[in-house]
């Protein structure tokens, strides 16, 4: 046990420190319990220091990686288990809310009312059809522990790859020029608006899907599964 904690990096022994301290502050579990919580906690870590990923990237904070295991609902679902829509929802939400912001706040700087790109329809079509398509490459690209895996899925990665970005990129090109009067420009305080609504919509979802995460859950969802992929053929 010691000897792995000296392998750990200084961020990851500190998150093992507060990850232990607020298992213990909690009361719900014995120590040894949380011996053991800490000892599978500190494996993943030092198996995924190897990859150069960080906790943060496998659990969120301390208290995020407490709440999963003080309460099994929030981290029995997987990568794979999770609906195609559910998932697609949210990161379509995510890249929504992020150009909601940006051409809400452009356009009050903007002289000219008519900014190409900003148009409503657009925005919405796009966010949806990028939402879509890195959502079934993700999954597609990920390991599934319950599923076969192909021998050729190298070669494959790369086609869906190059498939995934001519579609965004042709998709891109057609509805930013979608036409003025079905695709208006908006008033700033609207996009504003909107992004409120957006963010309801997708605390919404993240409730009744059970997402947990950072803003792209699907990523972190994804690092999960490979590292747990990794570790099985160990």
């Amino acid at each position: 046990m010691s000897e792995e904690k000296q392998h750990l990096t200084n961020k990851n022994e500190d998150f093992i420190f507060r990850f232990k301290r607020l298992l213990a502050q909690n009361g719900q579990l014995s120590g040894e319990k949380i011996d053991e919580i800490t000892t599978e906690v500190e494996q993943r870590l030092l198996s995924a220091q190897g990859t150069g990923k960080t906790a943060a990237q496998l659990f969120g904070t301390p208290t995020q990686a407490v709440q999963q295991y003080l309460d099994p609902r929030n981290n029995t679902k997987k990568l794979h288990e999770y609906k195609f829509w559910n998932l697609a929802l949210d990161t379509s939400l995510a890249i929504l809310m992020l150009f909601l912001a940006v051409f809400g706040v452009s356009l009050f700087f903007s002289k000219n009312a008519n900014n190409q790109g900003a148009g409503i329809v657009s925005l919405i079509l796009i966010s949806a059809l990028g939402g879509s398509i890195y959502t079934a490459v993700v999954v597609k690209l990920t390991p599934n522990p319950k599923g076969k895996q192909q021998a050729n899925a190298k070669s494959n990665r790369w086609l869906y790859l190059i498939g995934a970005v001519l579609a965004w990129l042709i998709g891109f090109l057609v509805l930013g020029m979608l036409p003025p009067m079905i695709n208006p420009t908006l008033p700033p305080v609207v996009y504003i608006v909107l992004l409120g609504l957006a963010y309801l919509l997708f605390r919404w979802n993240r409730q009744q899907s059970g997402l947990k995460g950072g803003f792209l859950a699907i990523s972190q969802l994804s690092q999960q599964a490979r590292l747990e992929a990794s570790q099985a053929k160990k």
